[in-house]
């Protein structure tokens, strides 16, 4: 069976230290102009969290320094040919279109969390109505506000979700100037802020990290903010290519 990390042009430089799933060393399976990462694979179960990491930690050494197309984790063929048959072969014009716009571009995540503490203090002072609700349910018995708190933290959610998206509009203001494209993505967990990733240039990449440290700064503590990258641009491919085979995500 062979392991599938993704896909990149022929004849880029792309050699590979980092282990691949099960530790084994990762080759390339050409086809045309394509050329596809893999490994040879023994086993029959993936151990997720270990080979979770084996599988970016391939795609990232590659990103470094040339654009590749990463696959969805746990895609796995039959053997070289079906690698040709079954993913490159049916997918190849696409394949190249997204290459030559993806070529020289790197992915950049920026995640921002709040300290929840402070966020709801802000939030009771900033709203008149949610003090107003929150003083009058300090002053009912636990079981007449029942209804009342269920009223709270729909008004509290909604507060919440407007300062999500006012902060993710700020984010991008600042730092949409120096991308070639970006994407919002629904925050994780009940402090997440705002997830956004970019598109940047592999040569603006200091750029985009000084424009996020002004941001960083500008946000104060008010906001935990992590920069992360460069990345394989994997939020950049598209649906298309998704139906197409389900290697893609």
């Amino acid at each position: 069976m062979i392991y599938v990390y993704g896909v990149l042009r022929r004849g880029r430089r792309a050699d590979v230290a980092a282990a691949g799933v099960e530790q084994a060393p990762v080759r390339g399976v050409e086809h045309g102009d394509l050329l596809a990462l893999v490994s040879d694979l023994d086993g029959t179960v993936l151990a997720a969290a270990r080979e979770v990491r084996a599988h970016w930690a391939v795609l990232d050494e590659v990103a470094r320094s040339v654009t590749v197309l990463p696959v969805r984790f746990g895609t796995v063929l039959e053997d070289d040919d079906a690698v040709r048959a079954s993913l490159l072969e049916p997918n190849a014009e696409r394949i190249a279109e997204l290459l030559e716009v993806l070529d020289g571009r790197v992915q950049l995540n920026v995640r921002a969390h709040y300290d929840e503490d402070r966020l709801l203090a802000d939030i009771v002072r900033a709203s008149p109505t949610v003090a107003s609700m929150r003083d009058r349910i300090k002053r009912l018995p636990e079981q007449a506000a029942y209804y009342q708190r269920i009223q709270l933290g729909e008004a509290v959610a909604g507060e919440v979700a407007r300062r999500r998206e006012a902060d993710a509009s700020l984010a991008l203001e600042a730092l949409e100037p120096h991308a070639v494209a970006s994407l919002v993505e629904e925050p994780r967990g009940s402090d997440g802020a705002f997830a956004l990733a970019f598109l940047v240039e592999r040569g603006a990449v200091d750029a985009f990290g000084a424009a996020v440290a002004r941001f960083r700064e500008q946000a104060g503590d008010r906001l935990r903010i992590r920069f992360i990258g460069p990345l394989p641009p994997y939020g950049f491919t598209d649906d298309e290519l998704r139906a197409g085979s389900p290697a893609w995500a």
